[in-house]
């Protein structure tokens, strides 16, 4: 069955629209996907947490953390409808402007600017702060149906660079049901048999082949930098994992915009400590960092990044050097067909 329909509160952005498919050499066959509907990757058991653009930061970090959610969509009383999703990376920009709006007219804050200062100034903003940031997004708020092909639902992720994407019932245009990450469908896609009957080559790709021409210049930064430093490179290069390396070059532990949530939300954390002080105080991070050889294959890859708790993979060079992150997002770019967006 499928669930109730809540208060209507949004029309799709991209209402009878479809995403058409061209094939290419060693990417999925479109038939895969478009066999299931966006419907079978709902929770059976599930919510939406609902932000207020009204709402005081302090309470949307609150939110993401108590949730475990990395991106939460956000509502205007005001317009009636959904104007944004607030992100994980979105916080990182918030962490980093509360700190500068110390000194004021965006001048760099003080290096003694206190954590409490610091922290008060994050509570004073509110959602309606993310626009004030500039982001790359998309304009408009994108959804997609629980009636489309989990292909269709795919090439939006990929096309429009989404870190999530909306999903409403088409029985009641207005609802948003789910919010479908990059992490989820690529869960899904490792669970089908059909996916290594048909792409079996491509599979056993290494990942050095296969997905690190798909993925940015890793960057990085030392154990001996401060916080403040690598949220800055976070934002600045919008990346949502930065490699932390010792003092001769090798992985020590990753920073992610996941990570950001529980620091915001310790009143005692100051930008200006040295990054490794602010590691210590996240889960262990064997936890947190996983990693992969450029020699591991695709299906290595994809199975590794289906696990919930591995946000990204940091692959290693034979030398045991950071040559890239992989995400989900680009295991999704190597295995999806490419082409634009037309209207149907």
């Amino acid at each position: 069955r499928r669930p109730s329909c809540p208060p209507p509160i949004l029309a799709y952005h991209q209402r009878g629209q479809r995403i058409s498919t061209s094939r290419r050499q060693n990417t999925m066959d479109a038939h895969i996907l478009e066999q299931h509907e966006i419907f079978e990757l709902l929770p059976t058991h599930g919510k939406v947490v609902t932000l207020d653009a009204d709402l005081p930061m302090k309470h949307a970090l609150a939110a993401l953390a108590s949730h475990g959610a990395t991106c939460l969509p956000v509502w205007d009383s005001a317009l009636q409808r959904f104007v944004d999703v607030f992100s994980c990376t979105d916080l990182v920009d918030i962490v980093l402007f509360a700190h500068r709006a110390l000194a004021g007219a965006g001048a760099p804050p003080a290096a003694g600017a206190a954590a409490g200062d610091a922290q008060t100034a994050l509570e004073r903003c509110h959602l309606r702060d993310l626009h004030g940031l500039k982001r790359p997004r998309p304009a408009g708020f994108l959804m997609a149906s629980v009636d489309d092909s989990m292909l269709h639902g795919a090439l939006m992720l990929k096309q429009h660079a989404l870190e999530c994407l909306p999903i409403g019932d088409s029985a009641c245009s207005s609802s948003l049901l789910h919010l479908l990450l990059p992490e989820q469908l690529l869960a899904f896609l490792a669970t089908l048999p059909e996916l290594r009957t048909s792409h079996g080559p491509l599979l056993e790709e290494p990942v050095g082949k296969a997905l690190l021409p798909l993925c940015r210049q890793p960057q990085t930064v030392r154990r001996d930098a401060s916080l403040l430093e690598a949220l800055g490179l976070l934002s600045a290069e919008r990346l949502h994992a930065l490699p932390v390396l010792d003092a001769s070059g090798a992985l020590f532990d990753v920073l992610s915009s996941r990570d950001v949530r529980q620091l915001a939300s310790n009143p005692a954390t100051d930008l200006a400590i040295p990054l490794e002080e602010a590691l210590r105080s996240l889960p262990p991070k064997d936890s947190r960092v996983q990693t992969c050889a450029v020699s591991d294959t695709v299906a290595t890859a994809i199975t590794r990044l289906a696990d919930p708790e591995a946000a990204q993979l940091v692959c290693l060079n034979d030398a045991g050097a950071v040559c890239a992150v992989v995400t989900a997002s680009a295991v999704l770019a190597a295995l999806l067909p490419s082409s634009p967006p037309h209207h149907g």
